[in-house]
């Protein structure tokens, strides 16, 4: 389909204006992302209506998957390489009348018709498909996958049994079987969206488990026997010591699929039952692209719009691992980082590249750290700098320091909330005068799974709910003593069904919550008094800072996500 089919056909429809479209079709080109994502991932189309137009224009009808009656074998009748590059794929197939149904995002594409049709000697009915629904057909081909390595590793377990010892693991690293495996499970992983997969060595076979959505998942189990053949080529892979086992090892590699470049980061970790292995996808085209898709409320909006004003000072983001405050920071850069300005940052890793921006990645075998190569940033005149991490005493006195001769510092800290990050900086030994007179603002973040928008439904909450929000206020009040929290439980909450678009988990996405706290005259004074974090965070709300567990009953309110994913963020 061409750029201007796909125009006429959406602006044809009169859903969207032309200024939309222009300003969709610029920001799915800076992000590596189909028009058609970016217009839902806006909110201009539903995906439903996306389906509606494509169908009307090319006048074909909608696939309907139905994820019980996906059969692998009929989706296998076309290669899985042609069926990714050409996106699309059989999904239904009548003999007797000697029909196939195909599923393809570009019904247009004629050429791709009349392959299927000479190579499997039928008529085919061309068919548009969602994005989502020709996701979940792809994965069939990875439906068998257990079944499938099972028998590989059968057939080539004996070779290593034979020959045993580390050098015939490192000749078993680099063949074909293992090969195809771990890149099959990366593949898989990838199409699920997953943000990390797991090897885990167990007293009688391996475990594979991914984290979607901030959720582990069990995926499969594997032969015991395989476990040292996959950890030796996940070593090769990331350059790591293949004959190492005692001790913890970190590396990374870049692994291609179809046309994009995708960034493996790696832990080996020695565990009672083998080695565990770690491996984080980092994604750069699946950057959000501005603050508002985070899921900042306008009144925290506007107190980091104006904070990210300030030519100097130091604006920090909190939260665990993996809650994205790295994400948080880039969408910053993202409004810094024009043309009059020199952009610098140390990371570990670099998770997403930007233009116009200096990046460096931490290598400690090369004696790049987090302090060096912040103390080096310094001499390359920066007018902005992002610390990765703010880890040790050193790396946070460089940064405090950097902010005080007129840089702007961005940097992540691990601390449960917004007023805590405070007494940790004092803990790294930063005096707090510095501190006072460098801090413009904290956030505070953690990650919730989104409700499907799809399958959408609200209802009254239960009474055990209730209680449990209720039990969560009261403790709230109790905190925070005298400080009004307002918080009321909502008249209505939603939750997902479940659909084909989410896998039938009522969820598809994530989004943070937040809580912004801004460094007011009032919390300097606190903190050069060096008080209590009880007390920044009481000084802190009267101040306009709204808790995270606030802001958290704010999207259960709007259908954002669900009690049950707020209590469970809150509990950690």
């Amino acid at each position: 389909m061409t750029d201007e089919e796909l125009k006429n056909a959406i602006l044809g429809s009169g859903l969207l204006t032309e200024e939309a479209y222009t300003t969709a079709v610029a920001e799915a080109k800076r992000n590596g992302r189909t028009v058609g994502n970016t217009l839902i991932g806006r909110g201009d189309l539903s995906e439903q209506y996306l389906a509606d137009i494509m169908s009307d224009y090319f006048k074909v009808p909608t696939a309907e998957i139905k994820k019980d009656k996906i059969d692998p074998q009929i989706v296998e009748l076309l290669p899985e390489s042609f069926a990714k590059s050409k996106s699309a794929a059989v999904y239904a197939l009548d003999k007797e009348a000697g029909v196939v149904k195909l599923a393809m995002e570009d019904p247009g594409d004629l050429g791709t018709i009349a392959f299927v049709a000479a190579k499997l000697g039928m008529h085919v009915e061309p068919h548009y498909v969602l994005a989502s629904d020709l996701k979940f057909v792809l994965r069939q081909y990875k439906r068998k996958l257990e079944e499938e390595f099972n028998v590989i590793i059968d057939e080539n377990i004996k070779k290593a049994k034979l020959e045993g010892g580390e050098i015939n693991l490192a000749r078993m690293a680099e063949e074909v079987p293992v090969i195809r495996i771990l890149d099959s499970v990366i593949e898989h992983a990838i199409t699920l969206d997953a943000s990390d997969v797991h090897f885990e060595p167990t007293e009688d076979k391996l475990l594979i488990r991914y984290r979607v959505e901030g959720i582990m998942r069990e995926v499969l189990t594997m032969a015991k026997p395989i476990e040292p053949i996959i950890v030796a080529r996940v070593k090769v892979l990331a350059n790591l010591e293949i004959d190492e086992h005692a001790k913890p090892q970190d590396g990374r590699f870049r692994f291609k699929l179809e046309q994009e470049d995708i960034d493996i980061r790696v832990s080996v970790m020695p565990v009672f039952f083998g080695e565990k292995v770690e491996m984080r996808i980092l994604r750069g085209a699946s950057r959000p692209t501005n603050l508002t898709e985070l899921g900042f409320s306008p009144s925290d909006l506007a107190i980091l719009t104006d904070e990210i004003k300030k030519p100097h000072g130091m604006i920090l983001s909190t939260g665990p691992t993996g809650s994205g405050k790295t994400t948080t920071l880039y969408a910053i850069l993202q409004i810094l980082n024009t043309p009059n300005v020199n952009i610098t940052t140390i990371e570990d890793p670099i998770e997403y590249s930007m233009p116009r921006i200096n990046q460096t990645q931490v290598n400690s075998k090369a004696g790049i750290t987090f302090a060096t190569g912040l103390r080096s940033l310094m001499r390359q005149n920066p007018d902005i700098i992002l610390v990765g991490e703010i880890r040790d005493d050193e790396t946070a006195s460089i940064a405090v320091n950097a902010a005080l001769t007129g840089h702007l510092v961005l940097s992540t800290l691990h601390t449960n909330d917004a007023p805590t990050a405070i007494p940790r900086f004092i803990d790294m030994g930063v005096q707090p005068f510095l501190i006072a007179s460098t801090a413009n603002v904290v956030i505070a973040q953690r990650l919730v799974r989104k409700i499907c928008p799809v399958c959408i439904h609200s209802q009254s909450p239960t009474p055990e709910q209730r209680q449990q929000l209720q039990n969560q206020i009261e403790q709230l009040k109790q905190f925070f003593g005298d400080i009004e929290i307002n918080a009321e439980i909502p008249s209505s909450i939603f939750f997902g069904t479940g659909c084909r678009t989410c896998g039938h988990s009522g969820y598809r996405g994530q989004v943070a919550l937040f809580e912004v706290m801004r460094i007011t005259e009032s919390l300097r004074k606190l903190i050069l008094e060096s008080r209590s974090t009880s007390e920044l965070r009481k000084q802190a709300i009267a101040d306009g800072m709204t808790p995270m567990f606030k802001d958290g009953l704010r999207k259960v309110e709007e259908g954002v996500t669900t009690i049950d994913e707020l209590l469970r963020v809150v509990r950690e």
